[in-house]
C-alpha cells in the first residue's frame, strides 16, 4: 500500500473511530470538517432530499456550508433547481460535480445556481447519494475550488459520507425520543439564541454576540428548528411562545 492510501485509510478510520463515539452534531461536525479539509474540501452538508412539493430547510441534518450561501439557497428556494440534487434523485454511486455535469445541458435556473455556488469557492464538488430501504433519500455532499481526487479517496469519502449519515440519523432518533418524554429539552444556550431570533438578530449577529460561530450558530438554530418541527425562524419563534419556552 503506497503513502497516499495509507494516510488516506488513517484519515477514514480516526472519523470512523471519532463518529461512534460522539454525543452531539457539534461532534461529528467537527470531525467531518477536520476529513473534508484533509482532502481538500472546504465546505460540505447532509441533508434530506424533499418532495417537489416541500422545501429544504427542514430536511438539513448537518449544515458546514458557508453561512451566506446557506442563506441565500434556503431563500431562493433552489432545492428544486439545483443539478446536484437531480443528479442524486436519480443515481446511487457517488460522483464529482464538474464529471457528472459534463456535457448535459443545463436550464436556466440549474445554471444559476451553479454559477452563483462558484461565487462562494464551490466551483466544484462531489456528493454521494443516499437510497434507505424504508424510502428515505438523502445526500452528503462537499465543495471547493477543485476537485483532485484519488480513487483511494474517492471510496474513503463515500464511507465517511454513509457512516456521518448514519451516525447523524442515530442522533435525531434520540433527540425525537427524548422530546417525546420531555417538555422538548430546548437548552439554557438554545434558549437565549431563540431570544436573540425573537429580538431580530440574524444568524451572523448572534455569532458575534455570543462569540461563537456563524456555522455553529446557523446549526443550532436548525437543531431547535427541528426539535419543534418547523421550518423556519418565524414559525421557531411562533411555536417557542406558544409551548412556553418564550413567555
Amino acid at each position: 500500500m503506497d503513502s497516499e492510501a495509507v494516510a488516506t485509510a488513517r484519515v477514514m478510520f480516526e472519523f470512523l473511530s471519532e463518529t461512534a463515539t460522539a454525543k452531539s452534531k457539534e461532534d461529528i461536525l467537527g470531525s467531518l470538517d477536520r476529513s473534508a479539509r484533509y482532502f481538500g474540501f472546504d465546505c460540505f452538508a447532509i441533508s434530506g432530499i424533499p418532495l417537489a412539493t416541500e422545501r429544504i430547510d427542514s430536511y438539513f441534518m448537518l449544515n458546514g456550508w458557508p453561512l451566506e450561501w446557506f442563506e441565500h439557497y434556503l431563500s431562493k428556494n433552489y432545492v428544486h433547481a439545483d443539478p446536484i440534487i437531480q443528479l442524486c434523485k436519480m443515481q446511487d454511486g457517488a460522483f464529482v460535480w464538474s464529471e457528472a455535469l459534463r456535457g448535459q445541458d443545463l436550464g436556466r435556473h440549474a445554471r444559476r445556481v451553479m454559477n452563483e455556488a462558484r461565487e462562494f469557492k464551490m466551483k466544484d464538488g462531489y456528493s454521494v447519494p443516499l437510497h434507505t430501504a424504508s424510502g428515505v433519500q438523502a445526500i452528503v455532499t462537499f465543495g471547493a475550488e477543485k476537485v483532485d481526487l484519488s480513487s483511494a479517496a474517492r471510496g474513503a469519502l463515500h464511507i465517511l459520507s454513509i457512516y456521518a449519515h448514519n451516525a447523524l440519523r442515530g442522533l435525531i432518533a434520540k433527540e425525537a425520543s427524548s422530546r417525546n418524554r420531555s417538555l422538548l429539552r430546548i437548552t439554557a444556550r438554545e434558549r437565549e439564541i431563540i431570544q436573540w431570533c425573537a429580538a431580530g438578530k440574524t444568524a451572523i449577529e448572534i455569532a458575534e454576540i455570543l462569540g461563537r460561530s456563524h456555522r455553529t450558530i446557523q446549526n443550532e438554530i436548525l437543531n431547535v428548528q427541528r426539535k419543534l418541527d418547523v421550518v423556519n425562524a418565524a414559525q421557531m419563534i411562533a411555536e417557542s411562545f406558544r409551548v412556553g419556552i418564550l413567555r
